[in-house]
C-alpha cells in the first residue's frame, strides 16, 4: 500500500498532516470530518490506541496509533493565547477552528495522495470486510452512503 506507506514514512510531513491522512486512507472519513475530531474521540487503552468516528471504538494499527500520538504530543496551534486548551485533535491557527480542510487536502495531494480517491479505495476494502449496514453504524455515515459503496 504505497500511500500508507508514505505516510507513514514520510518525516518532513507534520505528525498532523499524516495523522489525518492516515485515517483518511483507514477508516475513509471525509477530510471535513477528520479535521473536526475532538480529543475525546481518541482514546488508548491497553487494546492500544482506538478512535470513535460514530457509535462504535475502532482500533488503529499500532504503525498510524505510533504516529498519531506523536501529533498528540505536539499538536499545533495551542501555543497562542486564545486556543491553549483547545479540545479539537488538529486545531487551527484560528481559535477554536481546526485545520482548514483545503489546506490539507493540498498538502496531501503535493505528497502524491488525492483524498478522495482515498477515500474510494478505503471504502472499497471496508465493504469487502464487513456489510455496509456495520460500517455505517461503527463509522457514522448514513447506511445509504455505505451502500453506495457496496454497490
Amino acid at each position: 500500500m504505497n500511500t500508507m506507506r508514505a505516510l507513514l514514512l514520510h518525516d518532513t510531513l507534520p505528525a498532523a498532516h499524516r495523522a489525518i491522512g492516515l485515517m483518511l486512507v483507514l477508516f475513509g472519513q471525509p477530510l471535513s470530518r477528520i479535521v473536526q475530531l475532538r480529543t475525546d474521540q481518541l482514546r488508548d487503552v491497553p487494546e492500544g490506541l482506538q478512535v470513535s468516528f460514530g457509535s462504535d471504538w475502532l482500533n488503529v494499527p499500532e504503525t498510524a496509533a505510533a504516529v498519531i500520538r506523536v501529533h498528540l504530543t505536539a499538536r499545533p496551534g495551542l501555543n497562542t493565547a486564545a486556543n491553549p486548551s483547545s479540545q479539537l485533535l488538529f486545531p487551527g491557527f484560528m481559535p477554536g477552528r481546526p485545520m482548514h480542510v483545503h489546506a490539507v487536502a493540498n498538502i496531501l495531494r503535493a505528497i502524491g495522495i488525492r483524498p478522495l480517491a482515498a477515500r474510494s479505495r478505503a471504502w472499497l476494502q471496508k465493504v469487502r470486510e464487513a456489510p455496509p449496514s456495520v460500517l455505517a453504524n461503527a463509522l457514522g455515515i448514513s447506511a445509504t452512503t455505505a451502500m453506495r459503496y457496496a454497490e
